[in-house]
Order: structure tokens, then sequence, then C-alpha cells
């Protein structure tokens, strides 16, 4: 009865895990590009496994490139991302170029932060903008990824 118990356990154990890492917990930054500018989705989970794929407007995203976001910057997010959610922020619109307007979003667990790419109202916004552009840097996407 003890192995059965202590192999029960360990089979919830493992299935909780995965679970932890699943579709729920993966955090998307999707940044749209602009007319000069290619856009890009990243895909951060709270283990700091990440993946990057640029898009050029119109057209199929490139394949995704997996990088590894450090510890600390991975934790922050995570724990700035939930502040902005039971927070509900809200941005503040803004004016943008036509050429080089983009939006910037966060995805998470079914909640979608206001345009990042606008100034924040509040400080638990700029954390969040602050974040996402650390993990934007880990990824080796360069602030303004023009086309060629």
């Amino acid at each position: 009865m003890t192995n059965r118990l202590a192999a029960t356990l360990f089979a919830a154990m493992a299935i909780a895990t995965l679970m932890a890492d699943g579709p729920g917990d993966t955090a998307v930054i999707t940044n749209s590009g602009s007319t000069n500018a290619y856009g890009y989705t990243i895909r951060v989970t709270p283990d700091g496994k990440a993946t990057v794929a640029m898009q050029a407007r119109g057209a199929a995203p490139s394949a995704a490139k997996p990088f590894t976001v450090p510890s600390a910057t991975i934790t922050k997010f995570f724990a700035d991302l939930a502040a902005a959610r039971k927070a509900n922020i809200a941005g503040v619109p803004c004016m943008k170029s036509v050429s080089f307007g983009s939006t910037t979003h966060v995805t998470w667990q079914g909640w979608q932060s206001p345009d990042l790419d606008c100034p924040p109202k509040d400080d638990v916004g700029t954390a969040l903008v602050n974040d996402v552009e650390a993990i934007r840097k880990a990824s080796g996407v360069s602030s303004t990824p023009l086309m060629h």
C-alpha cells in the first residue's frame, strides 16, 4: 500500500510540474512591426526558456529561435506581469509615426496589456515596460528591427 501511495503522489507531482510549464504560464510579447520595421513575437515561460520569431507585415513569421532569459529578469517579469494583470493597468494613448509606429502587447493567462509602446500611466506599467525591454534585449532583437 505504501508503494502504491508513493507512486500515486509521484505521478501527481509530475503532472503538476508539466501543467505549471504549460501554455497557461507562457507569456507572449507581440510587436506589430511597421511599414519600415519587422515585428516580432517572443514567447517566455517562468523557467526562462524563450523563443523569438521575426515577421514582416503580410509575410509568414521566421522560424522561432530559442534563447534564455536570465532568472532574475524572468522572476521580475512574471511578478510584474501578475501585478499589472491584477491592477488591470491602462495605457495612455499616444501619437505614432505612420512609417515607424508599432504596438507592443503582452498576453498572459487570457489577459492582454495595453500598448506598451505608449507611455505607461503608473509605476506598475513602467515596471512591465522595463521588463519587456530587458527580454527583447536578451532575445537579440534590436530596438528598431529595420527591414532591408
